[in-house]
């Protein structure tokens, strides 16, 4: 069953993705979750009775300081001392005050409690690094595709066998997954886009990290005492299972929902790996499967400051800026939106204003194909969801 709903998970994707296969680009998923998705951020609370003294207090200034982190994390602070009854009933996770102060931590756009546990100044930075964690940002930072993680069961001898089997398939994977035709190096963009019909700056790579078939499989101990916050996150969308299972990460840290080992076989790997390097025809990353790791990460610096921008009516010509030094770029400058924020810079608010416009240029006069993939997927989500119901 949960293999079903694994496999169906993509297939509905696909469907989501039909009305707009006809601009789908040229990049892999992969890689336009990695150069395009910035990461959500996780929701940590404190919750505290009063004034703090002594530990407490220095855990909570060290979560005060996570404001200023690379972490994709957001910080709260409630105090019960300044509560109604009516509002103290209405928190999450509380059953004791006794158990005050407390560290919640909470999922990415939804009010979800991942974790509870004392505020701590160990618990805080737990959940902000972790050794594991760092090594899947590294891959990630280096060109690895995706990294499958096999989260461990209490059979040694089977995880052992499960972490061959892995390695094993993900092997035969990169000698049968290709990179779609068609991806544009940011360093051959002027002459692709002058000279390849068709191109659109949807295909032109952001960054210069290699772009590669490779996998890399890591390792994760249920009981390793400086993975608690992981494990804690993968727990949360694993529903009922329980380990061994594998969980492929892309992009910044996001995570489909695990695959359980006593259903692995090498076509459901295979076709996690097909998927994700398939064409991106769905740039809305809400439609795609998936929850984002908390992880330390400068993803700014690690893929680059400049935007390639081009205007195929007011430029003949393709430009390159480089975005110039100034404030520092917080969370939200990630994220491209129609109407830029005034704490862009002036190279930024150009590069969003000319991608705006090839847009719209993109998508006018498509209305008729939007309306007719629209209805053909609906049918098609229908009617996969009726099967997976009969499941």
């Amino acid at each position: 069953m949960t293999r079903v709903r694994w496999i169906f998970s993509l297939s509905l994707v696909a469907c989501l993705s039909a009305p707009v296969a006809v601009w789908a680009c040229k990049i892999p998923v992969f890689r336009y979750a990695l150069e395009r998705w910035p990461a959500d951020d996780y929701q940590l609370v404190a919750i505290v009775d009063g004034d703090l003294t002594g530990a407490p207090k220095k855990a909570f200034e060290e979560l005060q300081q996570l404001e200023n982190s690379k972490a994709n994390v957001a910080t709260e602070v409630i105090d019960l001392s300044t509560l109604s009854e009516a509002e103290l009933w209405s928190l999450e996770g509380i059953d004791d005050t006794g158990e005050v102060p407390m560290l919640q931590v909470f999922y990415p756009g939804q009010k979800k409690l991942c974790w509870k546990g004392p505020l701590t100044v160990q618990n805080v930075r737990r959940w902000i690094h972790s050794p594991l964690r760092t090594e899947i940002v590294n891959d990630l930072s280096e060109g690895v595709s995706v990294v499958w993680l096999l989260v461990e069961g209490d059979d040694t001898d089977e995880n052992l066998r499960l972490k061959r089997r892995l390695d094993e398939t993900l092997r035969r994977a990169e000698s049968s997954v290709t990179l779609p035709d068609g991806v544009i190096r940011r360093k051959d963009a002027s002459k692709a886009l002058a000279e390849v019909p068709g191109a659109s700056m949807d295909d032109v790579l952001r960054c210069d990290i290699p772009l590669l078939v490779k996998f890399n499989s890591r390792v994760l101990a249920k009981d390793d005492p400086n993975e608690i916050a992981f494990n804690a996150m993968i727990a949360g969308i694993a529903r009922e299972q329980h380990p061994p299972f594998f969980v492929p990460i892309f992009g910044r840290g996001r995570m489909i929902e695990p695959l359980p080992a006593a259903q692995l076989d090498d076509d459901a790997i295979l076709k996690a790996c097909h998927y994700l390097f398939g064409e991106c025809s769905c740039s809305v990353k809400a439609l795609n499967p998936g929850i984002d790791i908390l992880l330390a990460a400068d993803w700014i610096e690690t893929l680059g400051d400049h935007v390639v921008v081009s205007d195929p009516i007011e430029n003949t010509e393709p430009q390159l800026i480089t975005i110039p030094p100034g404030k520092t770029p917080t969370k939200s400058d990630e994220t491209v939106t129609s109407e830029p924020s005034q704490t862009h810079s002036h190279g930024q608010v150009q590069s969003v204003r000319q991608e705006n416009k090839i847009a719209d240029r993109r998508t006018s006069g498509t209305h008729w194909w939007v309306v007719s993939g629209g209805f053909v997927a609906t049918i098609a989500i229908a009617f996969s969801l009726s099967l997976w119901k009969r499941q």
